[in-house]
């Protein structure tokens, strides 16, 4: 009876680790899709230099975790001069419409989803 109890018990944590393994997300495939919600990725607003909240911080948070940007921006929701740095990279790297204009329009929100692949990470 023991035999068997020790049988069942390691097999439900074989199957436990199983399934909690076979779960997990790969870390660079969706750490922007955990992290960068603080708006829907639907929502696609004009974004400007100076401007401050949450579609600056998704701003950010996408120039962090999608591009290859060499410098870590802090997601404090301030469209300053570390963020306008990373646009510029950005909008440089890709090519958007527009140019290095550091205004987030459409173009730059669709190459911050999906960037080139020598601008992403």
């Amino acid at each position: 009876m023991r035999t068997h109890r020790s049988a069942l018990l390691l097999g439900t944590l074989v199957l436990a680790a199983g399934g909690v393994l076979a779960g997990a997300p790969s870390a660079g495939a969706t750490a922007a899709e955990d992290n960068c919600n603080y708006i829907a990725d639907s929502a696609r607003p004009t974004v400007h230099p100076g401007d401050k909240g949450n579609n600056v911080r998704q701003v950010q948070c996408l120039i962090d975790f999608y591009s290859n940007y060499p410098t870590w921006i802090d997601v404090d929701g301030d469209y300053g001069q570390k963020t306008a740095a990373g646009i510029y990279y950005v909008q440089t790297c890709n090519g958007t419409t527009g140019g290095a204009d550091g205004i987030v329009g459409s173009s730059t929100w669709s190459r911050l989803y999906s960037p080139k692949p020598a601008c992403a990470l």
